[in-house]
C-alpha cells in the first residue's frame, strides 16, 4: 500500500471496520513509513481526546429489571392474543416463549423496549454541549496533534519580527506577537491552524519542557469580554477577549503559570 491508500483507509482502521488482511497491510506500512505512523499517532490522540470529552451517562441499577418487566408484560399480551388454544396452551406459551420465539424477533422487541426506556429515563437530562465546550475539544485536539505529529511550527523563530510578518501574509488579520523570553516564556514560532470554522494564528511558547499553544483570531462584535478557565484531560485552557481578538491558551502547565503567561503577554502587546 502507498501513503495515499493508507490515508484513505485510516478512518476505517481507527474504527476497527476493516478486514484482518487489510489491517495487516496497513500495520506493515506503518512500521516502514515514519510519516504515516506520525499521522496515525496524531489521529489516534485526536480520537482519544474527543472520546474522553464526550458526555457519558451510566445506566441506573434498576434498568435491567425494568427491561425484564417490560418484556414479561409484552410477552403476556402476546400470549393473551393467542388464547384461542385454551388456557393450557396459554400457560405453555408463557413458560416456553423465550425458547420458542425466533431470536431476531426477541432481539428486536428488546431493542425497542430498551430504546423507549432509555429515552424516557435519560433524554430529559441530556444537554447538547455548549459552543465553548465543543471549541475546547477542538483546541485540545489541535494542541495534542501539534505535539504528536511534530508540527509545532510552520515558521520556527524566537524573533517576533520574523513570526508576525509571516503570519500576516497568510491570514486576513494581523495577530499580535510578543517575545516573552524575559518572563520565562520564550517564543518558539508560529503556524496556521483551523478552529471555530476559520483559519487562526497559533503562537507557540515554551515553559521549561512544556509548550503553550496560543490561538488568536478576530473577535466578533457580540462576544463579551472576560476571562474563562477550563481544565480537561490534564490540560489547562485559558480564554480571554479584548476589543480586537479572541485568545485561547492551551498547555499542560498549571493554571497559575498560564495566568502569569496571560499577564505577561498582555503587558507586551499594545493596549486595545
Amino acid at each position: 500500500m502507498n501513503c495515499e491508500e493508507i490515508a484513505n483507509l485510516m478512518d476505517g482502521y481507527l474504527d476497527g471496520e476493516l478486514d484482518p488482511i487489510t489491517n495487516q497491510k496497513i500495520e506493515g506500512h506503518l512500521r516502514d513509513c515514519p510519516g504515516c505512523e506520525q499521522e496515525y499517532q496524531a489521529q489516534s490522540a485526536l480520537v482519544r481526546v474527543i472520546g474522553s470529552a464526550a458526555p457519558y451517562y451510566k445506566a441506573p441499577g434498576e434498568l435491567r429489571e425494568r427491561i425484564r418487566s417490560s418484556l414479561r408484560d409484552e410477552i403476556g399480551v402476546m400470549a393473551r392474543r393467542n388464547g384461542t388454544r385454551g388456557s393450557q396452551v396459554l400457560r405453555t406459551q408463557k413458560r416456553s416463549i423465550f425458547s420458542e420465539m425466533p431470536w431476531n424477533w426477541l432481539a428486536l422487541a428488546a431493542a425497542i423496549i430498551l430504546a423507549a426506556i432509555i429515552a424516557s429515563s435519560f433524554l430529559p437530562r441530556l444537554r447538547p454541549p455548549t459552543s465553548d465546550q465543543f471549541l475546547a475539544t477542538q483546541l485540545i485536539a489541535s494542541h495534542v496533534r501539534s505535539l504528536m505529529a511534530d508540527h509545532l511550527t510552520d515558521v520556527a523563530s524566537s524573533d517576533q519580527h520574523t513570526v508576525k510578518p509571516w503570519l500576516d501574509t497568510k491570514l486576513d488579520f494581523a495577530a499580535p506577537v510578543a517575545d516573552l523570553s524575559g518572563e520565562g516564556f520564550p517564543l518558539i514560532g508560529g503556524r496556521l491552524d483551523y478552529l471555530d470554522n476559520r483559519p487562526v494564528a497559533a503562537l507557540i511558547y515554551q515553559r521549561r519542557k512544556h509548550f503553550i499553544n496560543l490561538f488568536v483570531w478576530p473577535v466578533e462584535s457580540n462576544v463579551a469580554k472576560g476571562t474563562e478557565t477550563i481544565s480537561r484531560q490534564g490540560y489547562q485552557l485559558l480564554h480571554w477577549v479584548n476589543s480586537d481578538f479572541n485568545y485561547w491558551a492551551v498547555s499542560d502547565i498549571s493554571d497559575g503559570e498560564l495566568q502569569t503567561f496571560k499577564r505577561s503577554f498582555e503587558q507586551r502587546i499594545p493596549p486595545h
